[in-house]
């Protein structure tokens, strides 16, 4: 059954995949707000410092310092976000952050 999505926002539309997982592992799920504001090389710095913890608040401290840092990085208007450099190389001319909606799940795999 071929099922065609005209309102991508129902359940059934949603991109899926599977990937395997090693204790210890850290996941990071956001939302848009996070990944066009935060460059990659700063996400990983931050999860590097979850990276073998079992503690719940040192996970909640990292999810909170990614949150906060995009929140920042989304309100510069000088920065050169993820955003504003993907869209450059697309002959869009922009800079600066770009405000949305943020939400940052953090877990370490238990196995």
């Amino acid at each position: 059954i071929s099922l065609v999505c005209f309102h991508f926002f129902r359940p059934e539309c949603a991109d899926t995949s599977q990937f395997q997982v090693e204790d210890g592992d850290v996941i990071l799920l956001a939302t848009d707000g996070v990944f066009d504001n935060v460059p990659d090389s700063l996400l990983l710095a931050e999860l590097v410092r979850a990276q073998g913890s079992k503690d719940p608040m040192q996970l909640q401290l990292v999810a909170n310092t990614i949150a906060l840092m995009a929140r920042t990085l989304a309100f510069d208007e000088t920065y050169m976000s993820p955003f504003a450099i993907q869209a450059r190389a697309n002959g869009i001319s922009t800079q600066g952050g770009k405000p949305d909606d943020i939400t940052v799940l953090l877990a370490i795999v238990a196995l």
